[in-house]
């Protein structure tokens, strides 16, 4: 179609600027004089401006160029995406509890997480003050990447992008600062990110569906429904029900509605580091299953169940060993090199929370601790013994299990002993204060649902890596290392037939001090010294 117009006593061109461009162009429409009054004349010039626009229009729709608006208007949606998930995280935070930071009995929960916020500030305007980006770049390549955009990281848009975000970073920890404390009148501080005013306010229309129930309501109202039946009688109820309670904390009490297979990925995932059985999860997904069967009949949920063909096999031995390349990827992720936030420990960032989920994978690599062994540890658990830092193991599985682990020079000198004087100060109680037990009294549970669904965000995802695979790493150095079947035996817990002759020891029970030689010799093939103090 040629776009040529008589205007006046002279013609002009006109041409509509493309849906997906007006933004850029500013205008919505191009308009140009063809300074003849001759017709014949204004279509031959008509055409080429025509086609010049053509080629103009197809350019821009394919440019990835990251221009200021373009940056801009990505910082502006990350923030308020951002922001709302931190409001979600502001609405199931309970009395007495922290959001962000580490929870210390010395200090208020609400103050804790001031103090953080403010840290992480702090943290973030020195990093724009200096130009240093590197707390912002996996951000940074997210949101291209999400954007179909390829910019080089020498470029100075990739500059101008990461210093937008960091402002952007910082009104978040400022807006959520606030919100913390329950101002929502906080305005913004960064003029980038300030909302226009609005003239009128239209309220959105209220959702009226129902929700469907939480998984701990349901699992009261199946119960409930069992026994009123018949169906569960003694120790039916007693045997059942404690499995589907843990089931609903594990998935933090999601709604029945929300279930997804990868939460039950999860759930059966942190199952398998509790040491439970295949035999065992399966009668757990059997009861999980018979549930949400139900609920669905009986209306209290609308989904299927997202069980199937997730259950393990029986008596399947599914576990692998962390790889050295494995253990590089997860002693050079922010949870160990700095992350943003105590509940984000998947994203760089400035903190480095020294709690539970930062020294129970280095333990189980270097001391073959199972999950709830490391997890449930009292401050008079880790003590010496013959002049050696142990590990008491006690309650354990079986009689082989209660033994004596020295702790790896490597552990002492990542600050292991500091944390246990600093417990020690306040409570001669658990060596995690922070970890509480579930309610059939596991203190792996908790975590082990945590483990499963960090490893993945941290690029440790394939299928049979699970917490337990650490322990099974430590092992396998032991026998790579040389140590006798049943000295490794007694490091890690198994039954060991002290009848049978093995290397130069024997059978004897090792000393504390021969024990800390064995652990000494172990080498994952990877280099941490860069956990290590400097000097």
């Amino acid at each position: 179609m040629l776009h040529v117009q008589r205007r006046g006593d002279g013609f002009r061109w006109r041409r509509k600027v493309p849906e997906g461009l007006r933004s850029r162009f500013v205008k919505r429409e191009l308009v140009v004089s063809l300074r003849t009054k001759d017709r014949a004349t204004a279509i031959v010039r008509g055409r080429r401006l025509t086609a010049v626009a053509d080629r103009l229009f197809a350019s821009a729709m394919t440019d990835t160029a990251l221009t200021t608006d373009r940056i801009n208007a990505i910082a502006r949606d990350w923030l308020a995406k951002e922001l709302d998930a931190a409001e979600r995280d502001l609405e199931k935070v309970r009395a007495g509890e922290t959001l962000y930071a580490a929870p210390d009995p010395e200090i208020e929960p609400i103050q804790a997480d001031l103090t953080l916020l403010s840290d992480l500030i702090g943290d973030s305007r020195e990093a724009l003050a200096v130009n240093d980006y590197r707390q912002i770049e996996v951000v940074a390549d997210e949101l291209l990447a999400a954007g179909g955009l390829s910019v080089d990281r020498a470029s100075d848009a990739y500059g101008r992008f990461c210093r937008t975000l960091l402002r952007a970073q910082v009104e978040l920890l400022n807006q959520t600062k606030a919100r913390r404390v329950g101002d929502y009148g906080h305005p913004a501080r960064d003029p980038l990110f300030a909302l226009p005013p609005v003239a009128t306010a239209v309220a959105p229309p209220v959702d009226r569906t129902p929700q469907s129930m939480a998984l701990a309501e349901l699992v009261e109202v199946y119960a409930e429904a069992k026994v009123r039946d018949g169906e569960w009688k003694g120790r039916t109820l007693t045997n059942t029900k404690p499995k589907l309670t843990r089931f609903a904390e594990i998935l933090n009490n999601k709604a029945v509605d929300d279930l997804t297979r990868d939460d039950v990925r999860d759930w059966r995932d942190a199952l398998a580091d509790m040491e439970l059985s295949n035999n065992t999860i399966i009668q757990n997904f059997k009861y999980v299953n018979a549930m949400l069967n139900w609920a669905k009949i009986e209306g209290k949920c609308t989904i299927d169940s997202p069980l199937k063909g997730l259950a393990p096999k029986a008596d399947g031995a599914d576990r692998d060993a962390y790889t050295p390349a494995d253990l590089k990827v997860l002693f050079h992720c922010p949870l160990y090199t700095g992350h943003w936030r105590a509940d984000r420990r998947e994203r760089p960032g400035g903190v480095l929370v020294k709690d539970h989920k930062f020294w129970l994978p280095l333990i189980a690599l270097h001391s073959g601790l199972r999950a709830e062994e490391a997890a449930k540890l009292k401050v008079t658990d880790l003590r010496q013994i013959e002049g050696v830092w142990c590990f008491s193991v006690e309650d354990t599985k079986t009689a082989a299990g209660t033994r004596i682990v020295p702790v790896h020079p490597r552990l002492i000198r990542l600050g292991l002993l500091s944390h246990h004087e600093h417990v020690s100060k306040k409570d001669a109680g658990p060596l995690w204060p922070e970890i509480k037990p579930s309610a059939d009294g596991r203190y792996s549970e908790k975590f082990c649902a945590w483990w499963s669904h960090f490893r993945h965000l941290v690029g440790l995802g394939r299928s049979g890596l699970k917490f337990h695979s650490f322990r099974h790493t430590f092992i396998s150095s032991l026998q790579v290392a040389g140590v006798p079947e049943t000295l490794s035996g007694q490091l890690a817990g198994h039954v060991v037939n002290v009848g049978i002759t093995y290397g130069v020891y024997g059978g004897k029970l090792l000393s504390a001090p021969e024990r800390l030689a064995l652990i000494e010799r172990l080498d994952f093939g990877v280099d941490l010294s860069h956990l290590e103090p400097a000097g």
